[in-house]
């Protein structure tokens, strides 16, 4: 589809000019008159960012596009094939320095995307900055990049254009982003190591009972030696994985394919697994308090934003929470509010929700402050949530090195019993 330069008047019959894809004049004469504008005068200027595969391959100018529309088939931010999460927090951040300054908005999109360094993130803040000069709002330029803004980017953003807090609004995904970025560092940081010693107790445990005992045991045979039960115990447990290993590695490579598949195609499966993961002893509640953190903090920032209470609850279920048990109790909750009950109520009718949130959101509606209150639970989850995970996996990181220990221990002492026998009858 080719890009028309244009100039147009608007109602009030200013001239305007910009830049719009269009399959031909008439097609760029009908989307201007969606935009309250009509057409003056036009010029097909280039190939649009969006051609099909057959165009794009006869130019040398257009594969530099084509990452363009793998991302609008994706959706969020910080997939494969995405710009970082940082990319887009600076984005944030420099967008509400020139705006609230009282910069235009296509100056400072222009600027933005001179200091972006990701190549493929700066063409499409230019395609941004081409969108808006077209005549669309920032929100409706937005939607033309789902796999690098989502839908509650795109909706908080449009809710800041409708209520004039632009600035005030871009800050709050700024800070939101951060947020985030942050969680998953803390996250990540404090499971690495854990991970790797449980990695290498795997590897070292299926090593030992596959490869080094069933040697000794030959041995021991060989020998003729009584065999004490702990030895007959773990030459037993040796030889049932050295004879089955053909079928729990197949059983664990589906268990690793099979899960992330079942959840990607299987809604009911999906749930069931939430749902287990918030029963699991120690682990549960952490994930919990974490799917909890998301969504006071994704509820704030779109209040605040001025998005109404039930459209917030339904953006919130779309994937912002991190755990679809949760999600599908702020769907419950969301129905019992459309029906005529207060906020914290319906909350109150959900077990996901703990009560110090719903005591909270009831303190918000009574003084008016819903969106302090929702922020104070999430400062409150934001402090309490990295000493867990740090002093979980501070607790798990020795469990684990006692429990190699153990097995180590265990094997040797079945090793050395039949021997020890051996050099007593010997002597």
């Amino acid at each position: 589809m080719p890009e028309f330069r244009y100039q147009a008047i608007d109602k009030q019959g200013r001239q305007l000019a910009g830049l719009l894809a269009a399959r031909d004049e008439k097609d760029l004469t009908e989307k201007l008159k969606k935009l309250g504008l009509w057409l003056v005068e036009s010029a097909m200027e280039r190939p649009a960012w969006d051609v099909d595969v057959q165009a794009r391959s006869k130019a040398k100018s257009q594969p530099r596009y084509q990452w363009l529309r793998a991302l609008t088939r994706l959706g969020g931010v910080g997939g494969p094939g995405k710009p970082k999460r940082r990319e887009v927090i600076d984005f944030c951040t420099l967008l509400t320095f020139q705006v609230r300054a009282g910069v235009p908005l296509v100056q400072a999109l222009r600027a933005t995307g001179e200091d972006c360094t990701d190549k493929r993130f700066r063409e499409v803040i230019n395609q941004l900055r081409l969108h808006i000069e077209s005549g669309l709002e920032f929100h409706e330029a937005l939607q033309h990049f789902p796999g690098v803004f989502s839908q509650h980017f795109v909706s908080v953003v449009r809710a800041g254009v409708i209520s004039g807090k632009l600035p005030e609004t871009l800050d709050n995904l700024k800070d939101y982003l951060e947020w985030v970025d942050q969680m998953n560092g803390d996250v990540r940081q404090a499971a690495l190591y854990p991970s790797i010693i449980a990695v290498v107790v795997m590897v070292f445990t299926a090593f030992l009972f596959t490869v080094i005992i069933p040697r000794f045991a030959d041995l021991l045979d060989k020998m003729h030696v009584p065999q004490p039960m702990l030895t007959k115990i773990v030459l037993g447990a040796s030889g049932f994985a050295t004879a089955t290993w053909w079928i729990w590695v197949p059983a664990v490579a589906a268990i690793v394919i099979g899960v992330p598949m079942g959840k990607r195609f299987s809604p009911r499966f999906a749930l069931a697994l939430d749902r287990l993961k918030l029963q699991v002893p120690v682990f549960g509640p952490l994930n919990l308090m974490l799917a909890l953190s998301r969504f006071a903090h994704n509820l704030a920032i779109l209040y605040r934003s001025g998005i109404p209470i039930l459209e917030a609850f339904r953006q919130c279920q779309q994937g912002l929470i991190g755990n679809l048990h949760v999600a599908e109790a702020v769907g419950k909750a969301a129905a019992d509010i459309k029906t005529g009950s207060t906020i914290s109520e319906a909350m109150e009718r959900q077990p996901a929700f703990s009560s110090m949130l719903v005591r909270m959101v009831n303190l918000g509606e009574t003084t008016g402050n819903l969106d302090n209150a929702l922020v104070t639970v999430s400062e409150y989850y934001n402090e309490v949530i990295p000493r867990r995970i740090k002093s979980l996996f501070s607790v798990l990181e020795p469990m684990l090195m006692l429990f190699i220990i153990g097995i180590v221990g265990v094997v040797a002492l079945a090793i050395y019993m039949p021997i020890l026998s051996l050099m007593s009858t010997i002597r």
